[in-house]
């Protein structure tokens, strides 16, 4: 019998064994290998993997992603807007996708994105407007993110609420002249990372300690040089404004894990699969430039680890409560099945175990940590360092030169495990001048 169970379970296997499960240990398997490969390596890796249609929008996500850090910008926008067009959709889930969620497993559900990621795709797409001196599509952009920050808003913490989109936000503001519009992001920026007891990065600081001081704000000023320790000067007539924009490590992927629940109505214990985020190995890199005769270093305002597993807390009753209702339903389905043919029981108890399985997606191939620096520099040309992860390949130079003149304001996208740096500059706070984008 136990030979005949074992036969049985293995020529069922690939037939019952969700799809999604073994697509999704692939694209997983992928984000981890992006700090030891390259990004192009592993866009056309994912682009040879064949998603189903309900895992679009994570597909999109993460190809625009490694589009934008390659420097396909135009591209990676196509990838994203895409993805935003089918998350907004499902925010009417349909009752089939429910039904098949409800009585078999989660990932039959169409991916719609955690609540930060929702955001971070707002951020992502304002970046990349900006690497295409597209300001107005940026400020489209962070007007949507506030936007659906405050629809995902709650009162007693603050989930999907990101400092980095209010960043992000406020210096789009100021390149456009709209000093008023991102004084009032930089203080949200400050206000979500004290709600999380985090310090705000000297970029943050500066920011906010300018801008009061160019708005003539000079109780709030006095109120932040008590506070903060960075120090605001006007810049020389001949210095530019540089802003990096840092990207860190990979985010954790989530993993699946069984728990044993007694369920009295039952009289016994069921087996729930559930998500998880496993302990995270990121050790925190800053990049460090040396510029000028000073040293300068990117700080983190927003921790993207810390953000996954916020979200996935926040929505684990919600899923702990749908596993165990499935799980139930389940179990009368076997109890039924076995009671009018043994056969049947085993076929239906088998699919009931192998259809239960974790819904670990996830956008996957964000960075562990958004960081930023904010200085000036006299004019002249400077050499870039490229970040290096060890046991990453070494392609392309060990640097690039950076040229700046008097007056300009400097916004370089840094995504650490590309080994590129992207920039946007603009000579006047109204109007932007052509650049190549990589430099």
């Amino acid at each position: 019998m136990l030979s005949i169970r074992k036969t049985v379970l293995t020529a069922l296997l690939p037939v019952l064994l969700p799809a999604c499960a073994a697509h999704q240990k692939e694209v997983n398997s992928l984000a981890e290998q992006l700090e030891r490969s390259t990004p192009e390596a592993i866009l056309l890796s994912l682009q040879s993997i064949d998603a189903p249609e309900r895992d679009r929008a994570q597909y999109l996500l993460n190809s625009g992603l490694l589009k934008s850090i390659t420097g396909d910008f135009e591209g990676a926008n196509h990838d994203l807007q895409s993805a935003k067009l089918i998350l907004n959709s499902l925010q009417a889930i349909s009752v089939s996708e429910n039904l098949g969620a409800s009585i078999v497993n989660e990932t039959l559900r169409s991916y719609d994105g955690s609540a930060s990621e929702r955001v971070l795709l707002h951020l992502l797409l304002a970046i990349n407007y900006l690497m295409l001196d597209d300001l107005d599509a940026a400020r489209v952009e962070v007007l949507q993110a506030d936007v659906v920050m405050k629809e995902l808003a709650q009162e007693d913490k603050p989930i999907g609420q990101l400092a980095s989109a209010h960043y992000i936000a406020g210096l789009v503001y100021e390149l456009g002249g709209e000093l008023d519009d991102a004084m009032i992001s930089y203080r949200k920026a400050a206000k979500i990372m004290a709600l999380r007891d985090m310090s705000p990065p000297p970029a943050l600081e500066k920011s906010l300690l300018d801008l009061t001081q160019r708005l003539g704000l000079d109780e709030e000023y006095r109120k932040y040089r008590e506070q903060f320790t960075s120090a605001v000067k006007p810049p020389a007539w001949n210095a530019a404004e540089i802003i990096v924009i840092y990207w860190d490590g990979v985010v954790t992927a989530k993993r699946g894990n069984s728990t044993s629940v007694w369920v009295p109505s039952l009289g016994q214990a069921v087996s729930l699969a559930l998500p998880y985020y496993p302990p995270s190995n990121y050790v925190e890199n800053p990049l460090v430039l040396s510029m000028a005769g000073e040293l300068h270093r990117t700080e983190t305002i927003e921790d993207i680890e810390a953000l996954s597993r916020e979200d996935l807390q926040d929505e684990s009753a919600a899923i702990h409560a749908m596993t165990l209702t499935r799980m139930i339903s389940k179990y009368g389905i076997v109890k039924s099945a076995g009671s009018q043919n043994d056969s049947l029981g085993l076929f239906v108890n088998i699919f009931t175990m192998l259809s239960e399985v974790a819904d670990t997606r996830s956008w996957n191939m964000l960075p562990s940590t958004v960081q930023f620096a904010r200085f000036t520099l006299p004019a002249g040309k400077y050499s870039l360092p490229f970040p290096h992860y060890p046991g990453s390949p070494q392609a392309g130079p060990a640097e690039t030169k950076l040229t700046v003149s008097g007056g300009e304001k400097i916004v370089l996208f840094v995504p650490a495990v590309s080994r590129k740096i992207f920039s946007y500059t603009q000579v006047s706070p109204y109007k932007p001048a052509a650049r190549e984008s990589r430099l």
